[in-house]
């Protein structure tokens, strides 16, 4: 099997090497893989670390490694998994293991797509929600499951952390989940200050959405996301989050398919396409 020449940046090497003196051993292979970047629109996208490791790495110590790396998520796979059609799949960033994590799982089936040939075409979480990797004029799309939000009143605490007009809101959950709202189009999303300090205890993942028109009256959809109660101020490229913003879109526009422009410092554009009850996106 040709593996591909995956040189860890010097981080890496120190992180692994250095600062976790008991994590060597457990690992097979590591490396950096980029998704959503946007040469076009110098979006950067986003990094994951992909860890294949061996039987024994344990939950402490994938915490550990994902503390001292740089990347937002560290996705670790199983070495005894990556050749079979389903693969379980475990994400953390630098404080907590990641309940969803649709960017990590684009990058870890285009990592394993260069590194062994190809990748499974479902991997799976502890709590059995289905990630499936599709191809499309061989090109990799993640495909996940939509969930749905319903309209409530803004809270207070949004209306505080967010300094514009809030059209309207969404939330999939009281706690645990997404809550969304619609911006108004005075200032451009990607300048708003969002205060973060205001959202560390609020139980939720904040999207914040915002439709725009081009010179040419062309609608484009932007959005950010913040999750500071699960460790993360701001995500500079998500997937995970277009699962709640596709059927969002759909309620309000009827739009099926498109564009995702995500603000972040970095920037991601993020393409989408709603099939039944889930999202395609690449």
């Amino acid at each position: 099997m040709h593996k591909r020449n995956n040189k860890p940046s010097r981080l890496l090497n120190l992180a692994i090497t250095h600062r976790l003196h008991k994590a060597p051993r457990f690992v097979q292979s590591f490396a950096i893989e980029q998704v959503f970047n946007d040469t076009a629109r110098r979006c950067k996208g986003s990094s994951a670390l992909i860890v294949i490791y061996k039987t024994g790495l344990t939950t402490q110590l994938m915490q550990r490694i994902a503390k001292n790396t740089a990347q937002h998520a560290t996705v670790f796979l199983n070495q005894a998994n990556i050749k079979k059609n389903r693969c379980p799949i475990r994400w953390f960033n630098h404080s907590h293991e990641i309940s969803r994590c649709g960017h990590g799982t684009l990058a870890a089936a285009l990592f394993l797509k260069k590194w062994q040939g190809f990748s499974p075409n479902t991997f799976y979480t502890n709590t059995g929600e289905v990630f499936k990797i599709r191809i499309h004029q061989r090109a990799l799309q993640l495909q996940l499951a939509t969930i749905d939000s319903t309209e409530v009143q803004t809270e207070v605490l949004l209306q505080q952390a967010i300094p514009t007009s809030i059209v309207q809101s969404y939330k999939t959950a009281k706690i645990n989940g997404y809550s969304t709202v619609m911006i108004n189009s005075d200032q451009p999303l990607k300048t708003l200050a969002i205060n973060t300090a205001q959202l560390q205890c609020y139980p939720n993942a904040v999207i914040v959405l915002q439709q725009r028109q081009t010179a040419n009256q062309t609608t484009q959809w932007h959005f950010r996301y913040f999750a500071p109660y699960y460790g993360v101020d701001e995500d500079s490229a998500t997937g995970s989050a277009i699962s709640i913003i596709a059927p969002i879109i759909k309620q309000y526009t009827e739009q099926t398919h498109g564009q995702l422009f995500q603000d972040s410092v970095f920037g991601a554009t993020i393409n989408y396409r709603l099939k039944d009850n889930s999202v395609i996106i690449s």
